[in-house]
């Protein structure tokens, strides 16, 4: 929400539509990259989750500009908020496993 504030400063309704949509995208890939075994029942999850979002945007289209979603710009914008919001869990991760292995990944190399 900062990250869509300081970058997109005057236009809150797009600030709203940035920032929701940034934060379900996260999660879905946050949960996406997680699972290590997928299950039918997990896609079917995610599949439900992205689908109650886009459900949301007719009920709540007082608060996020349906127009300014099928722009340009907000899909960049969007892709930088969730880039910047998901890549340091995924480099301190890296780094975690690379430094400090799990015992379970000692013995399977």
């Amino acid at each position: 929400m900062y990250g869509a504030l300081l970058l997109f400063e005057s236009e809150f309704v797009h600030i709203v539509a940035i920032s929701f949509t940034s934060l379900i995208l996260t999660e879905l890939l946050m949960v996406a990259l997680t699972i290590q075994t997928w299950h039918w029942l997990m896609t079917v999850a995610e599949l439900l989750s992205l689908a109650c979002y886009i459900a949301s945007l007719v009920f709540l289209h007082e608060f996020i500009d349906v127009y300014f979603i099928a722009t340009l710009s907000f899909l960049w914008k969007v892709s930088v908020i969730t880039l910047v919001s998901c890549l340091p869990l995924y480099i301190l991760k890296y780094l975690r496993r690379r430094f400090s292995p799990p015992s379970y990944s000692k013995l399977t190399s």
